[in-house]
């Protein structure tokens, strides 16, 4: 699971993140407040990569060519925003440790949705 989004707070917006990969019987959590960085972040229209870091960890996060469908969302009480979001896309995840790849998969059956 994962999340990036603007936090609004006091007088500034930052970008926070909360992500939770179980690998086995083990968890990783990259989060904001676990002092998680995100040090790629790029998004378009169908495709993502991200990449994140907390201590010796780094999680690569990619999806591409993604055949989403087009929503409308909520924006203060009118259906105003439109977002993409697929369950059918293909996510790529690369988890290092000390630059050492520990984990790698990609699944072709996940859920997406870009906004």
């Amino acid at each position: 699971m994962l999340s990036i989004a603007e936090i609004p707070f006091k007088c500034f917006n930052f970008r926070g993140v909360i992500c939770d990969l179980f690998v086995g019987n083990k968890e990783y959590k990259f989060t904001t407040y676990n002092n998680t960085k995100i040090l790629e972040y790029s998004i378009d229209r169908n495709d993502i990569n991200i990449l994140l870091q907390k201590g010796k960890y780094t999680l690569n996060i990619k999806s591409e060519n993604n055949t989403g469908n087009q929503l409308i969302a909520p924006v203060k009480g009118d259906m105003s925003k439109n977002i993409i979001e697929s369950i059918n896309s293909n996510i790529y995840l690369n988890l290092k440790k000390d630059g050492h790849t520990i984990f790698s998969d990609v699944s072709s059956n996940c859920g997406l949705e870009i906004v």
